[in-house]
This record gives structure tokens, C-alpha cells and sequence, in this order.
């Protein structure tokens, strides 16, 4: 049993609208498996801690992308 745990979820419209970026992109991202997530009752969800190590590893690759 989970208690005195704070959980923070996000569905796919909020964290579009977090990263400023279109629902297509956030399931392009949840396709290519760079991004995890999990469906609840046919929906994603995404926790707090699955879209830092998303941004991480986006943060490698984009910056990766302009240092040559």
C-alpha cells in the first residue's frame, strides 16, 4: 500500500501542453520508446519520473545533434 506518497501523473494532452508540443509528438515519442509511459484504462500516463528521464535522454540526443 502506498501512503504519505504524493503521486503525480500527466496524461498525454498535459504534458503536450508542459513541453509545448503537439499529442502526435508525445506518441511519435512513446512509439520510438524514448519516451515510457503506461495506459490506464486505454489512456497514457506518465509520471513525474518518467519524463525527467525523458528529458534526459532528449536533452543528450538534441544537444548531440548540434556539437559537432
Amino acid at each position: 500500500m502506498i501512503e504519505n506518497r504524493e503521486l503525480e501523473h500527466y496524461s498525454v494532452k498535459e504534458l503536450a501542453d508542459l513541453l509545448k508540443v503537439s499529442r502526435r509528438t508525445i506518441y511519435n515519442y512513446v512509439l520510438s520508446g524514448m519516451l515510457k509511459g503506461y495506459k490506464i484504462a486505454e489512456k497514457w500516463r506518465f509520471s513525474k519520473e518518467q519524463i525527467e528521464t525523458f528529458l534526459k535522454k532528449l536533452e543528450k540526443k538534441e544537444y548531440a545533434r548540434y556539437v559537432k
